[in-house]
């Protein structure tokens, strides 16, 4: 299904490509009379698009689609397809490079989702075909595989389409189509900087296509490069640099009343229940803090005896907003990207009846983060539970400094610059190719039979970590009896062990480093098989024209291969073995733990190999009742290896009531298998902060005054407590002498929380419905308004329960132990939860709803020379809600519509004047601004209410087209013109992070300069 390349050159040409429905198509043929793409129309070339294997056009579609020209992705500012996409309302990122600095498998990653449902939500296609994931850890197509110099048009279908596309299609489709009909050669060239540090980009696109044999056969051959430089956090983007976070100021009246944070800047003087804006440094610092009342700064010892600091009163312990290290500067914030994208198309006809299609490409697309450096800390956890421990009191590089100050082993923190920095280094390659026949087999039938195949290898390294056991064993120092030091652990000396010293800074030596330093590697492999073919056209005659169909078959086979790290494969430790008996599992009696199980401070990814196969029937109807009302009907059967059997269907109609308004509505229900991660994977390592339950639990099982989690205030506190007195480790912690009289605690705020897929995992399912009209007014020429009501519920979705909310659903429970949430807890000896794992789930239900507009306006004006065109698309959100059983069984519905990144209402208005060779256009993007939590601090006066404003962005584009045939251009223009970053959300916050700026409303490049040029031979 493909747009002739006339229509759609004078689509991109007029800007055209938007989000029209009923007629507004048409209009804009008319609009475009004296054009070529009228005289395409008039020659009665179809301008169809992809969202059905039934062909129609925009006009005729039940279900919206927005459509973004070749012409619109270059006006956009950006050679990113998925930054171009962005710019459209009702899409939205899912992952970018800008907000996944600290992401382990999918850093840098360009993903989009539909209607904010996610990028596993959201189908995306290559020419109408399915694309293989570029992602370890769900299905998802990262679109930076793409090159946009090579796309002609991109389809936008936001309505349930699983029964037209299968599974995944619940939010929607995004569907690509790549350039097949250029005959000659193109080059466009263009160089980008912005007016901050780096960022700069390179990007060169070349085509070449031809004709041969008469015409019969066709091939395109097309290559891009691209380039970008990394950005640092630095001084000429202040915020990204800021050391600031959100939280509680401290009183005078405290032991570190020195500090006076009540008086910062915006802490509202004696206001001490306002959180505000402060100081934001961190405790572990390039010479270390030991004891927390000695520490190494600029050169200095400092402690909190004799070597106080001059601006404080004596007994003053190091204090982190005051003597902390701003860790932020040197940080990436977008990575340096290098990208190669080829791309061969070819066609020939075999015969009358058959054309033979293929289309092959490669990306490799290669990225870099620097993340900071490590710490060192004597807190820092094993997998097994236990911590690095003390420096003992007999270490000989204790210097005189901590000496004064220590009264036993030493606790410590130091960050680990010897090491070197932390990265994320990937590369990635992704091939696929796409091969069909097809052709008529009569005048009212055709018919097409294809194959894909997709592979997807990534390959990251992740260096400059650090392994907790052997830090452990390089800090246990002894005498070597020849006036040096040693190890004092026999076998770690044998294995390589060197002495490690961190009382200062440049201290630790590069034998030293290298001893405890952890270079992560991993890899894996996504193959994606399809194959597949149907028979569309004409079944036989109604009185109101003929009825259409489509019926055919589809068979895929995905396949994931995954190498982990050794200390991230949790069914296999360091040492190949994941349980201290010998390969045991979690169900085996007196499963415990490996020694070396998750040693380092990577939280790398576990190895998987897996793989499912679906076959798929599908059919579709398209029935004219009467003159201008034709229902649309569509059905799909599937069978997964994985879950069986599902059944998706549509059911739509669209009603021309005149030459001025068309109407248009169709339910779906539309389902989502459950991918490889979801149901296969190992545990992954993540950690999560946890409020244990039986925290402040005394043996008479009194002390528990509440608990946290959804729900918490339906608990039996009593109930929990009789619970809680079971466990052995609670017990042995009460017969400790040292606790006698104590209350329970485990000192910790987080535990190890892994990720992991579940093999009884079944599909979602979505109803969805749309509904809109298209007013093409015959009394206001060139004017099209657009406007479209949606409503997406999913059931069943697949999730998994918190952390916090699985400990706390297990000992409020009047079943416990026996129940799930208690079978994935694991408590240690003395009562410390070390482990609640996070499995997928069949838990929630999701639902979504609103309504899209657009205002489009082209206007010849007879008294000014040129052309003037006006495009308004508009999404307002009703409802963006997740319901799921709390704690004490009760239904909680919550709401994220109206934070930050989740705005009720996205805008894009772009306005543009055409005058001959000469092009000028003008987009601003908006969105709107958002409270931190909604639904705890939604109230001005609430303590930790903190808003950021609505964010709107502008940007220039100008074109000038010369030569013969206008085959020579040069363009250019400047990205937000305002060099406005965004919104500033930094720790603290529910959507903050150290990194400042690394949210959907903030633009970390700033203002950006572009100049291109491009030729046609």
């Amino acid at each position: 299904m493909k747009l002739s390349y006339s229509a759609t050159a004078s689509m991109a040409a007029l800007g055209v490509a938007l989000c029209m429905s009923g007629q507004a198509a048409a209009q804009d043929v008319q609009v475009a009379g004296q054009n070529e793409g009228a005289q395409a129309q008039e020659a009665g070339e179809d301008i169809v698009v992809t969202g059905s294997r039934i062909r129609r056009s925009i006009e005729d579609s039940a279900v919206p689609i927005q459509v973004l020209g070749a012409q619109e992705i270059e006006e956009s500012g950006t050679t990113d397809l998925a930054e171009a996409l962005l710019q459209l309302p009702g899409v939205s990122e899912s992952i970018s490079p800008q907000s996944s600095n600290n992401l382990i498998q999918a850093s840098g990653l360009s993903t989009i989702s539909l209607r904010r449902l996610g990028d596993d939500r959201t189908l995306v296609l290559i020419n109408g075909k399915r694309a293989v994931s570029n992602s370890g850890n769900s299905d998802r197509v990262s679109l930076s595989t793409l090159p946009a110099g090579f796309v002609e048009r991109t389809e936008v279908l936001t309505g349930g389409m699983s029964a037209v596309y299968g599974s995944d299609a619940i939010a929607g489709v995004a569907n690509f189509i790549l350039e097949d009909d250029l005959t000659g050669i193109s080059l466009d060239g263009r160089y980008s900087f912005p007016e901050a540090s780096g960022g700069e980009e390179f990007r060169v696109n070349a085509l070449a296509g031809t004709e041969f044999l008469g015409g019969r056969g066709y091939a395109l051959v097309g290559i891009e490069y691209r380039t970008e430089n990394e950005v640092f956090a630095d001084r000429t983007r202040p915020l990204t640099i800021a050391a600031l976070e959100f939280d509680d100021p401290i009183p005078s009246t405290s032991s570190d009343g020195w500090t006076d944070e009540i008086n910062f800047p915006g802490c509202y003087g004696v206001d001490t229940e306002r959180h505000c804006l402060l100081p934001s440094f961190s405790g572990s610092t390039p010479g270390g803090v030991f004891e927390g009342d000695a520490w190494f700064v600029d050169g200095r010892w400092f402690n909190d005896l004799s070597l106080r600091p001059d601006n404080r009163p004596p007994g003053s312990d190091f204090y982190t907003d005051f003597d902390g290290w701003n860790f932020r500067p040197g940080r990436t914030n977008l990575p340096e990207r290098e990208i190669f994208n080829a791309a061969l198309t070819t066609s020939f006809e075999l015969s009358d009846a058959a054309t033979f299609s293929f289309l092959g490409s490669y990306s490799d697309v290669d990225t870099i983060y620097y993340t900071g450096y490590e710490t060192l800390n004597s807190g820092d956890r094993l997998g097994d539970g236990s911590t690095i421990g003390n420096i003992s009191a007999s270490n000989p590089f204790i210097p005189p400094e901590v000496e004064e100050t220590r009264s036993g082993s030493v606790s410590f923190n130091r960050r680990l610059i010897e090491l070197g920095e932390q990265a994320r280094i990937n590369d990635r390659r992704t091939m696929r190719f796409i091969a069909d026949v097809s052709g008529d087999l009569s005048d009212t039938l055709s018919y097409e039979v294809f194959g894909t195949y997709g592979h997807f290898e990534q390959q990251q390294s992740n260096p400059n970590e650090y392994n907790f056991r052997n830090a452990r064993f390089a800090l246990d120092v002894e005498a070597d009896g020849s006036g040096g030091f040693q190890c004092a652990d026999a076998d770690a000396r044998a294995d390589g062990c060197v002495p490690l010293n961190p009382f200062g800074e440049g201290t630790i030596s590069q034998a030293a480093a290298d001893y405890i330093r952890y270079n992560g590697y991993g890899e894996q492999v996504r193959e994606q098989y399809t194959a597949g073919g149907f028979i569309s056209g004409d079944l036989f005659e109604l009185p109101a024209g003929p009825l259409r169909f489509a019926t055919g078959v589809e068979w895929r086979r995905e396949f994931q291969e995954t190498d982990g790290d050794p200390d991230g494969d949790l069914f296999a430790g360091a040492n190949g073995v994941r349980d201290l008996n010998d390969g045991a599992t979690r169900d085996t009696p007196n499963f415990a733990p490996d020694v070396d199980f998750d040693i380092t401070s990577l939280a790398t990814f576990p190895s998987v190999t897996a793989s499912y196969e679906v076959v798929e029937a599908y059919g579709e109807l398209d029935i004219p009742v009467f003159d201008g009302f034709n229902i649309q009907l569509a059905g799909r059967v599937g069978d997964y290896t994985t879950v069986g059997t599902i059944f998706s269907y549509n059911a739509g109609a669209v009603w021309k009531i005149s030459d001025d308004i068309g109407l248009r509505a169709q339910y779906s229900r539309s389902q989502r298998a459950p991918n490889l991660t979801e149901i296969f994977s190992p545990p992954r390592p993540d950690g999560d902060g946890l409020s244990d339950p039986c925290e402040g639990l005394l043996p008479d099982g009194t002390g528990i005054t509440g608990i946290v989690g959804d729900g918490a205030e339906n608990a039996d506190l009593g109930l929990v407590a009789r619970n809680c007195l079971t466990e052995p480790g609670i017990q042995a912690f009460f017969a400790d002498p040292d606790n006698a009289g104590d209350p329970f605690t485990d000192d910790q705020t987080g535990t190890q929380g892994p990720n992991a897929g579940n093999p009884n995992v079944q599909e979602e399912t979505a109803s969805t419905i749309t509904a809109g009209f298209a007013f093409t007014p015959t009394f206001i020429p060139g004017l099209t308004v657009v406007a479209d009501y949606y409503r997406i519920e999913i059931e069943d979705a697949i999730t998994s329960i918190s952390t916090q909310n699985t400990v706390s659903l297990c000992y409020s429970a009047e079943d416990f132990p026996n129940n799930r949430f208690c079978d994935v807890i694991t408590r240690d000896g003395v009562g410390r939860v070390t482990e609640v794992i996070n499995f997928q789930e069949n838990l929630d239900t999701e639902l979504v709803s609103g309504i899209d507009a657009q205002v489009l306006y082209r206007i010849d004006p007879e008294f000014i020379p040129g052309r003037f065109d006006l495009d308004f698309r508009y999404t307002h959100y009703f409802k963006q809600e997740v319901s799921f059983e709390g704690i004490g069984g009760t239904i909680i519905t919550s709401s994220p519509l109206g934070e930050i990144g989740e705005s009720e209402d996205e805008f894009r208005l772009a306005l543009g004047y055409t005058n001959g060779g000469f092009r000028l256009s003008y987009t601003v993007t908006y969105l709107g601004g958002g409270v931190d939590d909604i639904a705890q601090n939604s109230d001005p006066l609430d303590e930790r209410y903190f808003r950021v404003g609505d964010q709107d962005f502008h940007r220039i584009y100008m074109r000038y087209e010369f030569g013969e045939d206008d085959r020579f251009q040069i363009y250019g223009g400047v990205n937000n013109i305002f060099d406005d970053f965004g919104a500033f959300v930094p720790t603290g916050l529910d959507n903050g992070s150290s990194y400042n700026l690394s949210n959907s409303l903030a633009d970390v490049l700033g203002r950006e300069f572009y100049i291109g040029a491009r030729a046609r031979f």
